[in-house]
């Protein structure tokens, strides 16, 4: 393009600012206007949470009968202990993602019974990812039948020793870590005798655990059974010529 108009080009241009002062000027353009976003547009775009419940019975029974319902109605909903829930069983109970401001004033109850009667409700539960522990009568500490937190659970494993002689050694093995700790047989355990191991781990983790039970007797003869599990159990360390099948040691309590 060229740096200055030619003079034919300056006259043309003059005429049409004539002709454009003379007329009606024109109607301003009305600006667009920016669309409201709808309620439902909003709520997508808005945070949204989810509610997790990981509940723990420890109340030392079944629990035949759980529900958690939005105090706002009426409906208690489903029975999550359907079937029955034992004693150290837990389970997550899981709830559709929903905008944080719809849930911030939600308040629910929590209610359970087992099957022996007893009874346990809290009214005040809120939206949240949280651990709940279902609390035997006995263990109460407050006023309420529950306790936000992830319990302590105890394995006990009554050792008998039907091996005919002495045991010299006996290790729980972690299988995890392979640390052998302490030897429960450092006494030697006599043929007959017993001896009980415990130990105390959180819920949540208790049952990704597995231990390896080891002996020696005084004569050394060796037995081990390399998948324990967290539990509480009676364990017969068993005489070789009583070997009914490829492990040391059988989980019955001897007569």
């Amino acid at each position: 393009m060229k740096k200055y108009l030619n003079a034919g080009m300056a006259a043309l241009l003059a005429l049409a600012l004539g002709a454009c002062s003379q007329s009606k000027p024109a109607a301003s353009a009305t600006p667009e206007a920016t669309p409201t976003p709808t309620p439902e547009a909003s709520a997508e775009a808005e945070e949204k949470t989810k509610a997790v419940y990981t509940i723990y019975n420890v109340t030392g029974e079944t629990v035949t009968d759980l529900y958690i319902y939005d105090n706002s109605g009426s409906d208690k909903g489903e029975n999550y202990a359907e079937g029955g829930v034992k004693d150290g069983e837990y389970f997550d109970i899981e709830f559709d993602e929903l905008p944080k401001s719809q849930t911030e004033n939600m308040e629910f109850t929590v209610e359970f019974k087992t099957e022996g009667g007893y009874e346990g409700k809290f009214e005040t539960l809120h939206w949240e990812v949280a651990p709940i522990s279902l609390l035997a009568e006995d263990a109460l500490t407050g006023p309420t039948q529950i306790a936000f937190a992830v319990p302590d659970v105890k394995a006990e494993y009554t050792v008998y020793n039907v091996t005919g002689e002495d045991v010299t050694e006996l290790y729980l093995i972690d299988n995890a870590t392979g640390d052998k700790g302490e030897n429960y047989a450092a006494e030697p355990l006599k043929d007959g005798e017993s001896v009980t191991l415990e130990l105390t781990e959180k819920a949540d983790v208790a049952g990704e655990l597995e231990f390896t039970l080891e002996f020696t007797t005084a004569s050394g003869y060796t037995g081990k059974f390399e998948t324990l599990h967290f539990e509480v159990a009676p364990i017969s360390l068993l005489a070789e010529d009583a070997l009914t099948g490829p492990t040391q040691i059988s989980f019955t309590k001897p007569e």
